[in-house]
C-alpha cells in the first residue's frame, strides 16, 4: 500500500448496509471513497498525503459524535508500555474503534445539506416523518423513533430501557428542541417521551440497577 491516495477507488454499494462504521471509514465514505484497504493505513500517512478534505470529514464527524449529534461511541487510544502492560491516552481518540451509526450519520448529513453518493439510498429513507421540511414533521416523533433504534442490546450500563432511552434523548435534546430556555433538556418532556419508547412495561424488579441517571 502506498503512503497516499492519488487516485481512489469509488465506494462499494454494499457499505450501505452497514449499520455502524468506524470514525474512519465514514470519513472516507463521505469522500467517496473505498475504505476497503485505506482505512487501516491512513492515520499513519502524514497529513498532507491524506486525501483532501479527510482531516475536515474525521474531525467533523468526532465533534458531532462527542456533542450526541451523531449516535455513536468515541474511544481513546490504548497501548503497551514498556512493560507489556495496556495503559490509556485519554487526549486522543482511537478512531479506528471510534464509530458512528448509519442511519443518524446519514441523518445528520442531510440535515447539513450535504451530497453524499455513497449514502445516497440511505438518505431516502430520511423522508417523510423524518424530513424537517415535510408539513406533518413532528420533532417528538423522529426523537422517540431514533431513540428505539440507538437502544444498544449488548450494553452492559446499569438501569432500566426507559433510563437508557432517557439518557439518551436527554443526549439528543437540542437536535429536536426537547430544551427549555436555559438549554437544559425539559426532564418532564424527555420522561413523557421515554414512556412512548418504552417497551419493558410488565413491572417486577429491575434486572440492573434502577437509579435514575442524573440529568445532563
Amino acid at each position: 500500500m502506498t503512503d497516499s491516495l492519488d487516485e481512489h477507488q469509488k465506494p462499494s454499494e454494499i457499505w450501505k448496509l452497514s449499520a455502524t462504521l468506524s470514525i474512519v471509514e465514514a470519513a472516507l465514505l463521505v469522500l467517496d471513497i473505498e475504505p476497503q484497504g485505506v482505512s487501516e493505513y491512513i492515520e499513519n500517512w502524514i497529513d498532507d498525503k491524506k486525501p483532501d478534505g479527510y482531516l475536515a470529514a474525521r474531525n467533523a464527524l468526532t465533534s458531532a459524535v462527542g456533542r450526541g449529534i451523531i449516535v455513536g461511541e468515541l474511544n481513546p487510544v490504548t497501548y503497551k508500555n514498556h512493560h507489556g502492560g495496556i495503559e490509556t491516552d485519554h487526549e486522543r481518540f482511537d478512531y479506528h474503534t471510534s464509530n458512528v451509526e448509519v442511519a443518524s450519520l446519514v441523518n445528520w448529513l442531510s440535515k447539513r445539506g450535504y451530497d453524499c453518493s455513497t449514502f445516497a439510498l440511505a438518505s431516502d429513507q430520511s423522508i417523510g416523518f423524518r424530513d424537517p421540511n415535510h408539513p406533518r414533521y413532528s420533532a417528538k416523533l423522529a426523537a422517540v423513533v431514533e431513540a428505539w433504534e440507538a437502544y444498544d442490546e449488548t450494553s452492559t450500563e446499569p438501569g432500566t430501557p426507559k433510563q437508557h432511552i432517557a439518557k439518551w434523548l436527554r443526549l439528543n435534546a437540542a437536535r429536536f428542541g426537547l430544551v427549555g430556555e436555559d438549554g437544559s433538556p425539559m426532564e418532564n418532556v424527555i420522561q413523557d417521551l421515554a414512556t412512548v419508547v418504552n417497551w419493558a412495561t410488565k413491572g417486577g424488579a429491575p434486572k440492573q440497577s434502577s437509579e435514575e441517571p442524573t440529568p445532563f
